[in-house]
């Protein structure tokens, strides 16, 4: 019943989007590193694969940077 996978337990949403954008930023790594290559999960690592992540990561960057984070 249900996913057998560990989900992540976040105790803000902050945490939430600093792990968003760390795996995002984890996997533009990885793809740099093994263009034309295939993932894990057999996902063949292109150009555009990696066009793509990096405007998600340029998104989530944007939206959750740090200067957006209320100071007290």
């Amino acid at each position: 019943m249900g996913n057998s996978r560990d989900k992540p337990n976040f105790e803000s949403e902050q945490e939430l989007h600093d792990w968003l954008i760390s795996f995002y930023e984890e996997q533009l790594q990885k793809f740099l590193g093994d263009i034309g290559g295939t993932t894990k999960y057999g996902v063949k690592i292109t150009p555009r694969l990696v066009k793509i992540t990096m405007h998600r990561y340029s998104q989530l960057r944007e939206k959750y940077s740090a200067t957006d984070w209320e100071l007290f």
